[in-house]
């Protein structure tokens, strides 16, 4: 009788936990690419179903910050819901971005996509110190 079912079937526990867990949050990602050039950095990320008004890009201490909320209001129609995703949902990525022109960073925002330009600067870095070991 063991025979006739498989030893490990779809519901198996702990394989079954970890697809789930690692599917959980991928609909909720906000996804970016963050390109390099000589003279600047592009940073684009997908914000689908955003508007502008509820974006915030920040850069403070090399740190760029994106982040994104979006609130659907209580609707007052006297319809049922089947199914109901749709709620709130709030997105944020931070990325170490070194030497950049602050006062400079641009940003647009056009069909669902952000993209953010970062000027470079020189670095004042001071030259580079032999230790010696004793």
């Amino acid at each position: 009788m063991a025979g006739l079912f498989p030893r490990k079937d779809w519901l198996d526990g702990e394989e079954l936990v970890g697809r789930l867990l690692n599917s959980f949050g991928d609909d909720r990602k906000l996804n970016v690419d963050v390109k390099e050039f000589p003279e600047r950095y592009e940073v684009t990320a997908d914000l689908p179903g955003f508007t502008k008004e509820e974006i915030t890009v920040e850069y403070d201490s090399e740190i760029l910050a994106i982040s994104a909320e979006h609130s659907i209001s209580k609707e007052e129609d006297t319809g049922r819901y089947l199914r109901k995703e749709r709620s709130t949902t709030a997105l944020r990525r931070q990325f170490v971005v070194k030497n950049v022109a602050e006062d400079q960073i641009a940003a647009a925002f056009e069909n669902g996509v952000l993209t953010l330009t970062l000027p470079k600067i020189e670095a004042d870095r001071p030259p580079r110190k032999k230790i010696d070991i004793q």
